[in-house]
């Protein structure tokens, strides 16, 4: 993606994306996940057919709501997507997380999913430091 692209969908996540640690498997550690929320499904795909992930489809839960969309994007992918996008957020609570994901997370995962004791506390660690920001 070019420097108006990434402002683009800095944008989109500033104003509709959410930033989470989200369980993919049992027995397993909570990975990235970041998403962006719309009722236009064409937005939804433009970032799809950019970045790959995929976008999930809402159904309404009153007959008063439309039909809404995510995108959504995790592990590895979804740390890449942060760096790019970083210089262009404005919102400081997630400049704030992405900090947090880009210096603390990578460093306390192993590529090869196996932890030593050593690292299953930094990973926990990581965890409670996350989900305490505001």
């Amino acid at each position: 993606m070019d420097a108006i692209e990434l402002a683009d969908a800095a944008g989109l996540f500033d104003g509709e994306g959410p930033i989470s640690l989200v369980p993919q498997r049992r027995n397993r550690f909570h990975s990235p996940q970041v998403a962006v929320a719309s009722n236009d499904q064409k937005v939804l795909e433009w970032l799809q057919g950019r970045l790959g992930g995929s976008v999930v489809t809402k159904q309404p839960r009153k007959a008063t709501h439309s039909v809404s969309h995510d995108w959504r994007l995790t592990d590895r992918r979804a740390l890449a997507f942060l760096k790019s996008l970083r210089p262009f957020l404005v919102i400081e609570r997630k400049i704030r997380r992405i900090d947090l994901l880009l210096f603390d997370c990578s460093a306390c995962t192993p590529r090869n999913g196996r932890y030593t004791p050593e690292m299953v506390e930094l990973k926990q660690a990581f965890g409670e430091a996350f989900f305490s920001l505001p």
